[in-house]
């Protein structure tokens, strides 16, 4: 009787996670397809080395990709590592894993409206909504380690260590708020500068 309940919750499990794998992909896509230099007439053709001259003209854009699908990558990996401990979802845990989803894709939508970071406020929005979501994410894991929906076996301390194991993407996120109005370079930066620091934190408590 206990398996034949499991059953579905698992079966909802695998539809909840492919649902997310295909949402990120059409997202790193999205983002690949906004951000990759336009061609326009073939001008590239006149240029000193062609495409590659034509690709540093755009090299805004490229950082825009690396920064923008990098993040992406980054929440897709992280839901990955939370989901593999999960044995079976509910409907609270799949209605607010949605929910946490809906975050990220706000953030490819300020980054897009303002691919340039003309205003400050999207740099902003773009970090406050990786942050929600990253937190969503830990708050999610701990909902489930609570309610019996990861793997039977795992120690708190084992429980601890996921948790901690997710910080460093939200964290980054809520410093990349402040730091979003001191200026877009401190900002790009910060996304490549802070996650070192964080791991480094993190491993020192650990």
């Amino acid at each position: 009787m206990n398996n034949q309940t499991k059953a579905p919750d698992s079966l909802y499990l695998t539809r909840l996670s492919r649902f997310i794998d295909v949402v990120y992909a059409v997202i790193f896509f999205h983002i690949m397809s906004q951000y990759l230099p336009h061609f326009e007439e073939m001008t590239w053709t006149e240029k000193p080395y062609g495409l590659l001259s034509h690709l540093w003209d755009g090299r805004t854009e490229l950082l825009r990709i690396v920064i923008g699908a990098g993040l992406a990558l980054l929440y897709w990996n992280q839901n990955n590592g939370l989901f593999k401990h999960l044995v079976r979802t509910n409907y609270t845990h799949a209605a607010l894993s949605l929910v946490q989803l809906f975050f990220v894709v706000l953030f490819v939508y300020f980054a897009i409206a303002d691919p340039n970071l003309e205003s400050k406020s999207s740099p902003a929005l773009q970090a406050g909504c990786l942050a929600i979501a990253g937190f969503m994410s830990i708050g999610l894991w701990k909902y489930a380690s609570k309610n019996g929906l990861i793997r039977e076996g795992m120690s708190e301390e084992e429980v601890n260590q996921v948790t901690k194991g997710n910080l460093m993407e939200p964290l980054t996120a809520v410093f990349n708020v402040g730091l979003a109005f001191v200026g877009p370079l401190v900002w790009t930066l910060a996304w490549f500068l802070l996650p070192p620091v964080f791991i480094w934190i993190l491993r020192k408590r650990k």
